[in-house]
């Protein structure tokens, strides 16, 4: 008779996770290299050092395994900063955001740019890299409110994209430096002393 443990092993070999990992850190190199169209099982194979039927076992699809690679990379739970203040936990925030951008610039960029063409990505984008973070700073925005530190009739929907904007404009548009003193210039242009 077959106990329990027996009826849950599939046939085969165990799947590796240093496998995996090779895998997806070949994927997410080739994004910022050669962008989506430019992935290839082969390509991605080749980089791992795996060979094709290994990637195909774990992953239907091209676009389901570079998915998998950016959300496994981006799985991170932002916390909502709690300072007491409102321009505390801006403070924390954007910094937080700063050093994301200087982590994993060239992979947020590559990602952003190809979720335009491929819907799925765009989804994956919106859900392990931009809802974690806005949902953070709604929560510092209705914690200002409730102490105070903002009107009651404030926009939040549009002050949750101030500070993240300019740091996205900077990073995605003009280029301009995102220096370590950026955080304090945005807060005190939005909430003088």
């Amino acid at each position: 008779m077959l106990s329990d443990t027996d009826l849950e092993r599939r046939p085969g070999r165990p799947r590796s996770e240093q496998c995996d990992l090779a895998i997806r850190a070949a994927v997410l190199d080739l994004l910022v290299e050669e962008g989506f169209a430019g992935i290839s099982i082969e390509g991605v194979a080749a980089r791992a050092g795996v060979g094709k039927a290994t990637i195909y076992r774990r992953w239907p699809s091209k676009e389901d395994l570079v998915v998998d690679a950016v959300v496994t990379h981006s799985l991170e739970h932002v916390g909502s900063p709690d300072t007491g203040s409102l321009r505390g936990d801006l403070l924390v925030l954007l910094r937080a955001m700063i050093e994301k951008f200087r982590r994993d610039g060239p992979l947020v960029l590559a990602f952003t740019a190809e979720q335009h063409h491929h819907p799925q990505l765009a989804e994956a984008f919106r859900r392990t890299f931009l809802d974690d973070r806005r949902a953070a700073s709604r929560e510092i925005f209705e914690r200002a409110v409730a102490r105070g530190e903002l009107p009651p009739d404030a926009d939040l929907e549009l002050l949750q994209d101030v500070g993240a904007a300019i740091l996205w404009h900077r990073l995605a548009v003009t280029g301009a430096p995102v220096g370590d003193d950026l955080p304090e210039r945005i807060v005190n242009q939005f909430l003088p002393r």
